[in-house]
């Protein structure tokens, strides 16, 4: 008896939180739709002129952050399951667009200094980094000094990325693409290919 009201507790605790938070800080920047659960507080930094938007049925595991800074956007559509440590930032005036159904793996990072969007049902693995921004280095001149370049990245749906991948500007990775472990993603992946190694290169297509 002890043990099935444990379980029914411990089951429904993520809810009762993403209600509470919802009740709390849900408005005009933060739209938080039903169904919202955590299992602990996201740290959700929003400064003005910038908007997050959580939809329905979406839930985020212990210690997710998100920083929405300048004009940017983060929009997470429904359905969605980000696990602990996940790092979601938007700055300038970036979209971040995580469509229905994605999950995305412990302490992967979500760096926004242009746009991500990742399509539906896409498989991100843990220790993923989505890099938008990379540092100028010029040879005159200290590189802490030259500021970025930015270059969006897109996920198309149904695509999988294994742990420790790392998505450079620019790269798109089309519907039903793979990228393994420890891959470095430089360029564009087509629909269906499986790439791997440092930097990616094409190990074969979907059968």
């Amino acid at each position: 008896m002890f043990l099935r009201q444990y379980l029914y507790l411990r089951e429904r605790l993520p809810l009762w939180k993403g209600k509470l938070f919802r009740w709390l800080f849900s408005g005009e920047q933060l739209l938080i739709e039903e169904g919202f659960k955590c299992d602990t507080w996201p740290s959700v930094n929003i400064t003005d002129g910038a908007k997050v938007y959580i939809g329905p049925n979406t839930h985020l595991r212990r210690n997710v952050e998100i920083r929405a800074h300048g004009q940017s956007t983060v929009r997470l559509e429904g359905d969605i399951r980000i696990d602990r440590g996940v790092r979601i930032l938007a700055a300038n005036a970036a979209e971040i667009i995580i469509e229905n159904g994605t999950r995305i793996g412990l302490y992967s990072v979500l760096n926004g200094g242009d746009s991500i969007r990742i399509g539906a049902k896409v498989l991100i693995s843990g220790f993923v980094y989505l890099q938008t921004s990379m540092h100028n280095h010029q040879r005159e001149g200290k590189i802490q000094n030259q500021g970025y370049s930015h270059a969006p990245v897109k996920l198309e749906e149904d695509a999988w990325l294994g742990a420790h991948v790392v998505v450079l500007p620019g790269v798109t990775i089309g519907q039903g693409g793979v990228v393994g472990s420890n891959a470095v993603v430089t360029k564009d992946v087509a629909a269906f290919e499986v790439v791997g190694g440092v930097p990616a290169k094409v190990l074969k297509i979907r059968s």
